[in-house]
């Protein structure tokens, strides 16, 4: 048969509807078959790329390896939400290697909550109503979740709900209904209000240590998100061009960007970045921001956290408090709690 659906189509009519494309492949006195997108584990709506993964199918055949790429799912026992999860962070997300991967476990803890140990076949349009409704409840401090985060959790789910029938383990989604969506996101207003004043600048630049008042300088002289700061390499950097490269596996859209070296003193910042302790230029490869042994920088909540304090004139020290239950870090979650917070000395 080679390449072919099961549904009522036929001719072009076939090739355009939203039914999966099946591979089958005769080898050894054996017949392989398969749905396509569940077996390459990504999205195939036109016949070219169904061919392309028949291609692969056959290859695999013939290595002996087509029984390892897919663990049969439904071998294993009814689908719950809960597994269902697990299998759409390491087949997916982990998988694809995305950038949702460094939190996708603290992502998911909300729904796991919610819908745990419940059949994925048996969440209704309803259920997920409900969902949403207790995401807009006040917590316990009483603070409520502001549209966007509460729109990040229902778009994750909205995007397993539509994996998951790509993948053929459901049917149905409880997010549409034929073309009309069930489920509206919050409206959000994400309009900059205010920005950063000449005052506070130097405030901020004041208070902060030099590494920190380096990114300080790069953030506000470039417009980069801090994921995109992070990853520059002295590699990124024209100098004579007066341009940084964005390199597109760092940056949201995907796609590679330049931004000018707009000012003297981001110049000069990168100029004394440049060099070691020893006096030395650091390697074109290596990051611009980096911790004492040139592993990249994580996270700096915590000094950027002192120096706003310290900018406004407000004396800090760090203490542990106990975590709240469930909870891990301010950073990992909106749905959770620190773990320390700085305390103002009287």
């Amino acid at each position: 048969m080679g390449l072919y659906k099961l549904c009522g189509h036929s001719g072009r009519a076939r090739d355009r509807c939203e039914h999966p494309w099946w591979g089958s492949y005769h080898y050894g006195g054996r017949l392989y078959r398969t749905s396509l997108p569940k077996w390459a584990n990504r999205k195939i709506d036109t016949k070219a790329k169904a061919q392309l993964a028949l291609e692969e199918m056959r290859r695999a055949v013939r290595a002996g390896k087509f029984d390892r790429r897919e663990p049969n799912v439904a071998s294993e026992g009814p689908l719950t939400f809960r597994r269902f999860a697990q299998i759409y962070a390491d087949r997916h997300v982990k998988a694809k290697g995305l950038s949702l991967a460094a939190d996708i476990d603290c992502r998911l803890r909300p729904l796991l909550q919610q819908f745990g140990d419940r059949l994925l076949a048996d969440i209704r349009t309803a259920d997920v109503e409900d969902f949403v409704a207790s995401l807009k409840k006040p917590r316990q401090n009483g603070a409520t979740l502001a549209p966007a985060s509460i729109n990040r959790t229902v778009t994750l789910l909205r995007h397993m709900f539509n994996w998951a029938i790509g993948r053929e383990y459901i049917e149905r989604t409880p997010f549409r209904r034929g073309t009309e969506k069930l489920i509206q996101l919050e409206q959000e207003d994400n309009k900059r209000r205010r920005r950063v004043s000449p005052d506070e600048e130097a405030k901020l630049l004041a208070a902060a240590p030099p590494q920190l008042r380096s990114m300080i300088v790069v953030a506000l002289d470039t417009g980069t998100r801090r994921g995109e700061m992070l990853a520059l390499r002295f590699a990124d950097l024209d100098l004579d061009r007066g341009l940084i490269a964005l390199r597109g596996v760092t940056t949201k859209s995907g796609k590679t960007r330049h931004v000018p070296i707009s000012t003297l003193r981001l110049r000069a910042v990168f100029e004394w970045l440049r060099i070691d302790g020893e006096g030395k230029e650091k390697p074109a490869e290596a990051l611009i921001f980096a911790d004492e042994e040139g592993k990249p920088i994580v996270t700096f909540r915590r000094a950027w956290v002192t120096t706003v304090l310290k900018a406004h004139g407000v004396k800090t020290t760090w203490v542990k408090t106990p975590a709240q239950e469930g909870e891990k870090g301010v950073e990992d979650s909106p749905y959770e709690g620190p773990l320390d917070r700085p305390q103002p000395i009287a």
